[in-house]
């Protein structure tokens, strides 16, 4: 999935590359160009780089695009390979990780990734002590995150790919 997503990365910049080039873009067709990418970018790297799940003492943290999910280790009730990779919490919502998605090749090969994963996740479950606490999950969208990439991927495609294009 990274390598996707950073592919299409720079294929965006190679464009903005070749548009800048053009003497009869003004910067503000620039501008506009650059927000263009930039919001393929953001979708891009929120569908292929930013799913992960992080296993702490206190809590399995599933972080997916626009949202991430503190799950306490006294509401884990299972983890779950079967398509994809799921956190089943007790008398809440499933929890589905995006970096696990099912697909036709993992059915046919029977997930490897999501498996390993359950492994190691439920390994580390039973080293921790799982407290009696009764604790809710919490899921909490991560703005600043998304607000610092959209300012960042802005400033490169809007100000530093045209302006080092137009200078030499």
């Amino acid at each position: 999935m990274w390598f996707g997503g950073l592919t299409l990365w720079a294929v965006y910049g190679f464009m903005m590359v070749m548009f800048s080039r053009n003497p009869a873009n003004g910067w503000g067709q620039l501008m506009l160009v650059a927000a263009f990418f930039v919001g393929l970018c953001h979708l891009t790297t929120l569908a292929t780089m930013f799913s992960y799940v992080k296993v702490t003492p206190a809590a399995l943290i599933v972080v997916n695009p626009g949202l991430s999910t503190v799950i306490p280790w006294s509401r884990v009730q299972q983890v779950d390979a079967e398509h994809g990779l799921v956190m089943r919490v007790r008398d809440a919502e499933d929890v589905h990780c995006h970096a696990f998605q099912p697909s036709v090749v993992g059915r046919l090969v029977g997930y490897p990734g999501a498996r390993r994963a359950v492994r190691k996740i439920e390994s580390y479950g039973k080293i921790v002590a799982r407290t009696a606490g009764d604790e809710d999950p919490v899921s909490v969208v991560a703005w600043r995150r998304h607000l610092l990439f959209l300012v960042g991927g802005w400033s490169v495609f809007a100000l530093l790919i045209p302006s080092s294009v137009r200078v030499l």
